[in-house]
């Protein structure tokens, strides 16, 4: 729930605020959790519409994507400043999809929910979920390419 929320409001401080407003709404309204199936699903929900009312009455303060960052092993120093660099990038990447993408890609890729949480969760067709997330997955993938060949097709003309 921080994860997304984090996603979502940017700062950590703001998302802690936010996960735990809603553990306190849910908190009142524990009797009636006992009836819903996916509770997962219900609680990922109430984070995303209460961060989507703290945007919108702008609260929020503006900053950069902090997704979870993953380093490859490694003891090599030049690796590390590598992966460092590709996890940049792709967190800038993200940031330029359309804010639907990069909450499918945040929940599925980063989160690892199924097709059918997030489909819950943002309200949507399992169908478009896919669909959505295949276009940011190939955006970030077309990007990532132009960006790390860049310069290759120049040094092959001189070789």
């Amino acid at each position: 729930m921080f994860r997304l929320a984090k996603m979502m409001l940017i700062s950590a401080d703001e998302a802690s605020d936010a996960v735990q407003e809603v553990f306190a709404k849910l908190w009142i309204k524990r009797e009636q959790l006992n009836t819903i199936t996916n509770r997962d699903a219900y609680f990922m929900r109430a984070v995303r519409n209460f961060c989507l009312d703290r945007i919108k009455s702008k609260q929020a303060s503006e900053g950069r994507l902090d997704s979870v960052a993953f380093m490859m092993k490694t003891n090599s120093t030049e690796r590390t400043l590598e992966s460092h660099e590709a996890v940049s990038l792709v967190e800038e990447l993200m940031q330029d999809l359309p804010e639907k993408q990069r909450m499918i890609i945040q929940l599925r890729d980063i989160e690892g929910f199924e097709f059918k949480e997030i489909a819950q969760m943002l309200e949507m067709n399992e169908n478009a979920i896919r669909t959505a997330l295949s276009r940011g997955r190939k955006t970030i993938k077309t990007e990532l390419i132009k960006h790390y060949q860049y310069g290759l097709q120049e040094h092959r003309q001189y070789s």
